[in-house]
């Protein structure tokens, strides 16, 4: 193998794992936020209310409590996708490390063309 193609094959397969690692770090935090929602939508003040007859003052006591924990779930979302970009820029800066000046420039325009893409996936980002 000639190596153009074979830097562009190790490029291709470091590219291919980044991509299926943030999707499926992606996947598992959707999932797991799905559940903290779920956990709210089905655990409404309403059904408690209905369920446990609460009074007033426990109402709006569950309300707050419910209200809180939906904050403090998506404050955690918000802190791993600083996390998991620094992790992959950690692994691209190690890759770089070890490349000739001319892989380097290949690496740099792949990332650019497909950064996009992967913060999307890691963070959401529009």
């Amino acid at each position: 193998m000639r190596r153009p193609a074979a830097i562009a094959t190790v490029l291709a397969l470091f590219a291919a794992g980044v991509v299926v690692g943030a999707f499926g770090t992606h996947l598992f935090y959707a999932h797991h936020m799905r559940q903290v929602r779920g956990f709210h939508t089905r655990m409404t003040a309403a059904d408690l209310q209905r369920r446990l007859e609460l009074n007033p003052e426990q109402q709006k006591q569950v309300d707050a409590i419910l209200a809180d924990s939906r904050i403090e779930a998506m404050a955690l979302r918000r802190e791993m996708g600083p996390r998991i970009a620094a992790l992959i820029g950690r692994a691209q800066a190690r890759i770089e490390a070890i490349l000739s000046p001319e892989q380097r420039r290949e690496f740099e325009s792949y990332r650019k063309d497909h950064d996009g893409r992967l913060r999307h996936l890691l963070l959401g980002a529009h």
